[in-house]
C-alpha cells in the first residue's frame, strides 16, 4: 500500500464509537454501553465527524437520529467490521507466525467473534 492510500487520520475507535451512537440514539446510553463517560463519546463523535467533513447526525431533544451521511457511514462501518473478522478468521495458527520477524504472537483468547463483541459492545 503507498502512503497516499493510507487512511492514518481514520481513528477505527471513532469509527465503533460512531456505529455505537448510531445504535443506541443516546450519548448517554452510549456511553454506559462502551463503559466510558458521554464527554468521550461526544468527542469520538466530534473527530469522526471532522474526518469525514460532514456532520452524520441530527441532533433532537431525545437523542441523535443519523441523516443521509450518517446512515452511508453506517453502512460503510459495517462493511469495515466484517472485513476486520474476516481477517482474523483467515490468520495463520499461532505456531506459524509466532517465529516470524515481526509477527506479534496470537494472544489468547483472540477471534473475529471477539472483534465482532468489541465493534458492537452494547
Amino acid at each position: 500500500m503507498t502512503d497516499q492510500k493510507r487512511t492514518a487520520s481514520l481513528d477505527w475507535e471513532d469509527v465503533r464509537f460512531f456505529a455505537a451512537l448510531a445504535r443506541h440514539a443516546t450519548l448517554a446510553g452510549t456511553a454506559r454501553a462502551l463503559k466510558v463517560t458521554h464527554a468521550t463519546v461526544e468527542r469520538r463523535l466530534a473527530n469522526f465527524e471532522a474526518t469525514l467533513g460532514q456532520a452524520l447526525f441530527t441532533r433532537g431533544a431525545h437523542g441523535f437520529s443519523l441523516n443521509a451521511a450518517g446512515a452511508t457511514a453506517l453502512a460503510e462501518a459495517a462493511q469495515m467490521e466484517m472485513a476486520a473478522c474476516a481477517l482474523l478468521e483467515k490468520r495463520e495458527p499461532a505456531s506459524s507466525v509466532a517465529g516470524a520477524a515481526g509477527a506479534p504472537a496470537r494472544s489468547r483468547g483472540s477471534s473475529g467473534a471477539r472483534v465482532r463483541r468489541r465493534f458492537v459492545r452494547e
